[in-house]
């Protein structure tokens, strides 16, 4: 989102919490992104920040401080962020503020935090609040009438024009299974809950030994779990494990795969009644470069594709639904294509950055005058 209002000519400052890892060297670099805009991340350390000082709110509490020095010297006429209560607070009460929510956060808590975010949000000058679903825009809508609540779907970058040789030399140097002739791929996080529907995957790779599965993401002992899991319901040797891998060779990966999966599980929590994890953010990335979308029968993905036209929906869990349509796809090429150039379009129409900073800033005034966004 950075790159997205720099890109539509807004001078951005990125304030927040650094990662240990080093991602802290070259955040820009590091998601593949063109930069323009400044970054001031702060760590905290393992003394002031570990499992005795979180209870204690001290993190949070510590990085406010931080932005609210951001906010002396930068002076930003806008603030827009998914902001922890405790950075909240230390906004200056004049400055407007757009709130994204993913789920319902503070809200779905209870006590004495949700009693605050709701004093916070009459306190401070809240312009809107943005979420990414219409089902989660009508959960805070009831909780907060008198706040104007936008639904403005995750977007993903442009996609990168690549080369033929080296998207030829990155296959032959990272892409496991040549000797497979149909590669299904999935990119972004793991968990050992079952959210991500890694286990599904495992499942369904088990069922269509003619293809290679490719898991892209996950931290090392997640990476572990499922390998193990694999290796249980799985003789056929045709699913790949990568971890974490560099964001900006999302674009490579993706050039590589034949079919897509996006088999998110729904489960709800207090904070996510309508389902956890329910802002699909690599849909949109997906669609971008054309890829044909397995998905599970979701409220959340139906917001976004169609069954048929830009995807195939199928059962969450149901193992054999997704190699029924992992095959379905595989032996239709014509049907795959089609799929593919369908959600490509859909992408260009209604989920670039340009077309998500518009509609977040469509029709909001600063200083007595509509923004130009």
């Amino acid at each position: 989102m950075c790159q997205a209002f720099t890109d539509c000519g807004h001078e951005v400052l990125l304030t927040g919490r650094a990662s240990p890892q080093a991602i802290v060297l070259d955040p820009i670099g590091h998601y593949g992104l063109s930069g323009g805009f400044g970054v001031s991340l702060r760590h905290l350390g393992r003394l002031l920040d570990n499992v005795y000082t979180r209870k204690l709110l001290l993190p949070g509490l510590l990085l406010a401080l931080c932005t609210h020095k951001c906010f002396k010297t930068f002076q930003p006429d806008l603030v827009y962020s998914r902001l922890t209560v405790a950075a909240l607070v230390a906004v200056p009460p004049g400055v407007p503020i757009i709130y994204e929510m993913h789920s319902l956060g503070p809200l779905g808590r209870g006590g004495f935090e949700r009693v605050l975010f709701k004093w916070l949000m009459r306190r401070k000058r809240v312009a809107r609040i943005v979420v990414t679903t219409t089902s989660l825009a009508e959960v805070i809508r009831a909780q907060l009438p008198h706040i104007d609540v936008r639904v403005a779907r995750l977007s993903a970058e442009r996609p990168v024009e690549m080369d033929a040789a080296k998207l030829e030399q990155f296959r032959e140097a990272n892409l496991q299974g040549s000797e497979f002739k149909a590669h299904v791929g999935y990119t972004g996080y793991l968990d050992t809950i079952g959210l991500r529907g890694a286990d599904v995957m495992c499942r369904a790779a088990s069922l269509t030994p003619e293809a290679a599965f490719h898991i892209v993401g996950g931290d090392p002992h997640i990476v572990a779990h499922w390998k193990e899991y694999a290796s249980q319901h799985n003789q056929h040797g045709n699913i790949f494990f990568y971890g974490h891998r560099n964001p900006s060779e999302m674009p490579l990966f993706l050039g590589c795969f034949d079919i897509v999966l996006a088999p998110l599980q729904f489960k709800t929590s207090e904070r996510a009644p309508t389902g956890m994890g329910m802002s699909p953010l690599k849909l949109p990335q997906y669609m971008s470069y054309g890829k044909a979308i397995v998905a599970s029968d979701l409220l959340s993905h139906r917001e976004i594709l169609e069954h048929g036209k830009t995807a195939l929906l199928v059962e969450p869990a149901d193992a054999v639904a997704w190699s029924a349509a992992i095959r379905q796809l595989l032996n239709n090429p014509e049907q795959r294509s089609r799929i593919g150039r369908n959600a490509r379009e859909g992408y260009f129409s209604g989920f670039t950055p340009e077309r998500r900073v518009n509609g977040i800033l469509e029709g909001l005034k600063m200083h007595g005058k509509e923004i130009d966004a």
